[in-house]
């Protein structure tokens, strides 16, 4: 296509047909994915356009000249590009992630959830929620700062992110929850207590903090994922209810 628009411009006869060429190399040029792509679509533009110059015997720029045009196009244009796609990607992946921790946020683990699940629908496997909260963490920010706090925070996801299978989406969903979707699961009991060990090391040992751990079963406990996340949600709760009572009675 674009050696059929190179050549009416040649038409134009001598140099000048070759300059008009010039705006289309800079296409060929933008639109390759790679420095030897683009100028593999640039040169043929331009030899195109000076073989119709030719033709009509109108005097043409120097061999070098004709060289060095769409090599300098392919540099700049390839610079540009290539810095535009790692900020696109930045951007995506700002948009994805949690800054802190690096994890997932919830808008990627929404995406994920609504994959994996019409993925086990169709399948008929099971898939596991997990909900997890750092129980006393406030206190910890209180006594020792969101400095400490906030290293803590990226223990867990380190630790989380070492434990857990590459398939396994782990996320934070804002300040010390955190929530995983592991797919094809069936031992979901087996799951907690290994997510529950992780934490409890990564925390290794910090007086007053312990982890609560919900759990939700896809399709036992929902076909979506908002009323797993609830179920699980529940489930946590319910858990830390009962620590939190256990002291209570036994006092009495």
């Amino acid at each position: 296509m674009m050696t059929a628009a190179a050549v009416p411009a040649g038409v134009v006869g001598g140099s000048d047909g070759f300059w008009l060429c010039v705006p289309i190399v800079l296409l060929g040029a933008a639109v390759g994915s790679t420095p030897a792509g683009a100028f593999c679509g640039a040169l043929p533009v331009l030899a195109a356009g000076a073989l119709a110059a030719a033709a009509h015997r109108g005097p043409l720029p120097p061999v070098w000249l004709i060289l060095v045009v769409p090599g300098a196009c392919t540099s700049v244009l390839q610079a540009v590009s290539g810095r535009l796609r790692r900020e696109r990607d930045q951007l995506q992946h700002a948009a994805f992630s949690d800054p802190l921790t690096g994890l997932a946020n919830r808008r990627l683990l929404m995406s994920m959830a609504q994959h994996e699940i019409a993925r086990h629908q169709r399948n008929k496997t099971r898939l596991v929620v997990v909900m997890i909260d750092l129980d006393g963490f406030k206190l910890l920010n209180d006594r020792y700062g969101h400095a400490a706090g906030d290293q803590l925070l990226r223990d867990v996801a380190d630790a989380l992110t070492a434990t857990l299978r590459r398939q396994d989406t782990i996320a934070r969903l804002g300040g010390d929850e955190f929530c995983v979707i592991a797919p094809e699961t069936e031992n979901a009991r087996a799951l907690a207590d290994k997510i529950t060990d992780a934490v409890a090391h990564a925390a290794g040992g910090i007086q007053g903090l312990q982890t609560s751990v919900g759990v939700s079963v896809f399709p036992d406990d929902g076909i979506t994922i908002e009323p797993l996340m609830r179920a699980a949600d529940d489930r946590l709760l319910a858990a830390k209810r009962s620590r939190n009572s256990e002291p209570q009675r036994r006092a009495a």
